[in-house]
């Protein structure tokens, strides 16, 4: 069996609630869905997280999948995964974003071949029921609040919101939501400190405001400083007792292994499409695992990528100090449980969310089915597909 054919398809899938963090918000999912043929009629697809503010266009994305697909994926034996990944990382170093959707669609392809889900060819079921934790974006402390009190009626265990760049607002949301939910819900803020934004945050601003949440039970805060501010982190961390999560201070693994070896952060924030999908969060997990930390998986895309993190979430054993964040398909959707998404590129959410919990995934492969008429209602319209075939 060799792969033989790549489809590289370009889709827009407007927000149903604006994903809007302290530096700005997305509107619409520029996305891109991933498939790999072989020349016995099987396929494997992928898809993650847009292209959106990061310095990278979808188009050049595109281009740079067209030509590594060209010369690494086809001819190749699928079953080799871990040899194609690796040559992947030697032809386009760092690059994450553009790697899950390969990842994510070798381990598709790979589990339809075996007839096994994937969870299985990551160790077998861990965990068969997780609580979630609801991210609540920017937006006017009521209406912050409100969000965080709905989906904790719907079933999620626990809250991390946006708290912005303004020392004063970000108290009073925080105490507004707090004052909502009240005293038994964790609650943990995001400082997205992004340099040249009004959200940077500089160590001593940072540490000033979390003592000042902690008055009303902080759980953790997250990314203080910005990026490259390692020294920042570890200044905070010495002069508090709240745990600080590294997120785009640990975009990789290096990143992470970094962060790890300055004792600079307490917890990381995983999210799988920027690390480099399944195969790169496994060694990022397991590196946060063997420091003895702890780690919030996160996804952010369509329910190809809801798929592939549900799959690896269930095939972790992990503390339940720090809670999953798996359900932000619904920022793209609407709703509070999978039931409700009726109109995905998939046929069918693989990986029910009901009551806040995730539960395991149905398989072979990531056990998703493109939904075609739907993936046409998405293509954009003003980027072509591009195909590469032997």
């Amino acid at each position: 069996m060799k792969i033989n054919r790549v489809e590289i398809i370009p889709i827009d899938i407007p927000y149903k609630t604006p994903f809007r963090v302290s530096y700005g918000g997305i509107t619409s999912g520029n996305q891109i869905i991933f498939r790999i043929l072989t020349d016995e009629g099987i396929d494997g697809v992928g898809s993650s997280i847009g292209f959106a503010k990061i310095g990278l266009t979808r188009e050049s994305a595109m281009a740079q999948m067209k030509s590594i697909a060209s010369g690494l994926l086809l001819g190749q034996d699928p079953l080799n995964i871990e040899a194609i990944l690796s040559r992947l990382d030697v032809v386009l170093p760092g690059s994450w974003r553009i790697k899950a959707h390969f990842d994510y669609a070798l381990y598709d392809l790979l589990g339809k071949i075996l007839n096994v889900p994937v969870y299985q060819l990551l160790g077998g079921l861990s965990r068969e029921k997780i609580p979630l934790e609801w991210i609540v974006m920017m937006d006017d402390p009521e209406v912050q609040a409100k969000m965080a009190v709905e989906y904790l009626d719907a079933g999620f265990h626990s809250i991390k919101m946006h708290v912005g760049g303004d020392p004063k607002l970000a108290v009073k949301r925080f105490r507004t939501v707090r004052e909502a939910v009240g005293p038994d819900i964790a609650i943990s803020i995001d400082m997205a400190s992004v340099s040249g934004t009004p959200s940077h945050w500089n160590a001593h601003d940072a540490l000033r405001l979390i003592e000042e949440l902690d008055n009303y039970d902080l759980h953790y805060a997250e990314q203080p400083v910005t990026t490259h501010d390692i020294n920042g982190f570890r200044a905070i961390k010495s002069r508090t007792t709240v745990p600080l999560a590294a997120d785009a201070s640990a975009d990789s693994v290096g990143d992470a292994y970094n962060v790890i070896k300055q004792e600079a952060a307490d917890i990381f924030h995983a999210l799988m499409g920027r690390i480099g999908g399944i195969r790169k969060t496994l060694q990022f997990t397991n590196l946060v695992d063997t420091a003895n930390l702890d780690y919030a998986l996160c996804v952010l895309g369509n329910g190809i990528e809801h798929a592939a993190g549900a799959h690896f979430a269930v095939s972790r054993a992990k503390r339940g100090r720090i809670l999953d964040e798996l359900g932000l398909i619904f920022y793209l959707y609407g709703g509070t449980g999978t039931k409700e998404i009726t109109a995905d590129v998939t046929k069918e959410i693989n990986g029910r969310i009901e009551k806040g919990y995730l539960y395991p995934p149905k398989g072979p492969g990531l056990g998703i089915e493109l939904n075609q008429e739907i993936v046409n209602r998405y293509r954009a319209p003003d980027v072509d597909t591009i195909v590469v075939e032997q």
